[in-house]
């Protein structure tokens, strides 16, 4: 049972790591409020 529970825990793991170098990679994680600054000021 527990082997069971390392290899989710290992699994999802990777999973969540491979989500965060895909948005790094496609810039989904990238902080573009700088972009909005300008708009707020109007």
């Amino acid at each position: 049972m527990s082997k069971k529970w390392i290899k989710a825990g290992i699994g999802l793991g990777l999973l969540a790591l491979r989500a965060v170098y895909l948005g790094k990679k496609t810039g989904l994680l990238e902080d573009d409020s700088h972009l909005y600054d300008e708009f707020e000021s109007i």
